[in-house]
């Protein structure tokens, strides 16, 4: 779809004014900024989903930014050239702390880490820790939301009640996925 023709499409849900930008990294188009801003011009409340690598000058309203840890890198058997070029590329793009930076200093901020295992809260909490120390922006434990890997119901169900625990633990609040819940790893959803 073109930007008019999304904007045609959101402004017949008379009733939304929040619009969630989704999908995948959204900001890597170029076009994205503009249907923030003309969205934003007209009253609706922006809330964009980012992996943080990304800083765009744009009227967001909330940055919901979920940093890729170390388990998210795809492994050889998810790599679509088979030749491991793929996980490289992602391990050494998958955090940029100038973009995360401008995000939590210039926007409204959460930040949402996909949890696979009680093994990656150290490196959740070091990303946090150096968010803390150098931005000037503060980044409070509420803000800091976790939620189950799986692309499945029956995968985040399996750890479920794990992720909820470590979110107690250490102060943060858990958060389900909702979109799996309901449709599981259906396409087009």
């Amino acid at each position: 779809m073109s930007t008019e023709e999304i904007i045609e499409e959101v402004s017949t849900h008379t009733k939304a004014d929040h619009v969630v930008i989704t999908g995948g990294e959204p900001l890597i188009h170029d076009e994205t900024t503009n249907l923030i801003d003309t969205l934003a011009s007209r009253g609706y409340h922006i809330t964009v989903e980012t992996n943080g690598t990304i800083c765009p000058d744009a009227a967001i309203d909330l940055a919901s930014i979920s940093p890729k840890l170390s388990s998210s890198t795809p492994t050889a058997s998810k790599d679509p050239k088979g030749d491991g070029e793929w996980s490289e590329e992602h391990e050494e793009r998958r955090i940029d702390m100038t973009a995360l930076m401008h995000l939590v200093e210039n926007y409204p901020f959460q930040l949402k880490f996909v949890v696979t295992s009680s093994a990656d809260i150290k490196e959740l909490n070091d990303i946090i820790e150096r968010i803390r120390q150098q931005t000037s922006a503060r980044v409070r434990n509420k803000d800091v939301l976790l939620m189950p890997e799986g692309q499945t119901e029956a995968e985040i169900a399996q750890k479920r009640a794990q992720v909820a625990d470590l979110a107690m633990e250490h102060g943060y609040r858990y958060t389900p996925r909702l979109h799996v819940n309901l449709w599981n790893d259906e396409a087009g959803r």
